[in-house]
């Protein structure tokens, strides 16, 4: 009885061990690294009228007790720094990013969207989060130039710069590496020089939106091997040369934006056999031609503007009756819903 007795006792104790083993290596307290790094980010910040980061307190464990922090419990390493400004009641946030953002080796998601009075640039350093997924710095007041060390992001899904004051051009090596990139958002900066062809790269890429910047130069060929495209935003840039004729392997794209640029030439008639298309807007160009027969018919375009460019000849019959708004600042263009053709 009494080696039954120490046989259990021995059995309990090494089943407890292992439990609470196991559960301490479940419950890591914050990284030091990881700690030093984001209060420096704390310190940056100048004004944080809605206490955003009200509860990062030294003495209290990040991982445990700080809002927007989620740490790896087996490692104690964060992997999502989360304080955006998403909620109507907050108000801006005021200060710099911290260089030692980059020291969070294990990061997967960083939002620090719409916090609004964000300013300074984009530190280099950010380039050492291999581990990101998704990466939200939109609707801030972020100046300079985008870093090219961002391209080492390989895992990298969403990139939103998105609604800042950036300027200089797009690096030119930038997207070499981002194969797994989903969503593309460098819209409402003050972006200039061309679209680089690495962006052909991005083969995983569905939404690109470059709109409202100042980029110019031809479309890169290689915007071809973008398969998986859904949405192609390019509009209310200085963007110049023909449509590309690689945009026809996009056979997924629903939504083309070439709106206000300088492109030139005709109208691709190929472009009627993109089954998908929903929405194209080539206002504001200065392309030249005729519209081609079946564009106009194609089964799921509910919005087409070819208004102020430079077409001819007579508007092609279609069903879906667009607005005449649709085809003003064509001197040469005839037909309902404008004027009859003369002949």
């Amino acid at each position: 009885m009494t080696n039954c007795s120490t046989k259990y006792l021995i059995v309990l104790l090494i089943f407890t061990s292992i439990f609470f083993g196991f559960g301490i290596r479940q419950s890591r307290a914050c990284h030091p690294t990881d700690r030093e790094a984001l209060l420096d980010f704390k310190k940056r910040i100048t004004s944080d009228p809605s206490k955003l980061l009200g509860n990062w307190i030294p003495s209290n464990d990040c991982c445990a007790s700080w809002d927007g922090i989620e740490c790896d419990p087996s490692t104690g390493r964060v992997i999502k720094l989360e304080r955006s400004g998403d909620s109507i009641d907050d108000t801006p946030m005021s200060g710099t990013l911290s260089p030692f953002l980059g020291n969070l080796s294990s990061l997967q998601l960083l939002n620090l969207a719409k916090l609004q009075n964000l300013t300074g640039p984009i530190p280099f350093e950010l380039g050492k989060l291999t581990n990101l997924r998704e990466m939200y710095l939109g609707a801030n007041s972020l100046e300079g130039s985008i870093p090219s060390s961002i391209e080492n992001m390989s895992q990298l899904q969403i990139l939103s710069l998105s609604q800042n004051h950036l300027v200089g051009p797009i690096p030119h090596n930038l997207f070499n590496k981002m194969t797994s990139l989903i969503s593309l958002f460098f819209n409402d900066n003050n972006l200039s020089g061309s679209i680089p062809p690495s962006i052909g790269n991005m083969k995983s890429l569905e939404y690109i939106y470059l709109l409202n910047n100042d980029l110019s130069g031809p479309i890169p060929s290689s915007i071809g091997n973008l398969g998986r495209a859904n949405t192609l935003n390019l509009g209310n840039n200085n963007l110049s040369g023909n449509i590309p004729t690689s945009i026809l392997n996009m056979t997924g794209l629903v939504n083309i934006f070439f709106n206000n640029n300088n492109f030139t030439g005709e109208i691709p008639s190929q472009l009627a056999n993109m089954r998908s298309l929903q929405y194209l807007d080539l206002s504001g160009n200065s392309l030249t031609g005729e519209i081609p027969e079946g564009i106009l018919n194609m089964e799921d375009l509910g919005q087409f503007n070819v208004s102020w460019n430079r077409l001819s000849g007579k508007i092609p019959q279609h069903q879906l009756g667009f607005p005449a708004s649709n085809f003003v600042g064509n001197p040469g263009l005839c037909g309902a819903p404008l004027a009859p053709c003369n002949n």
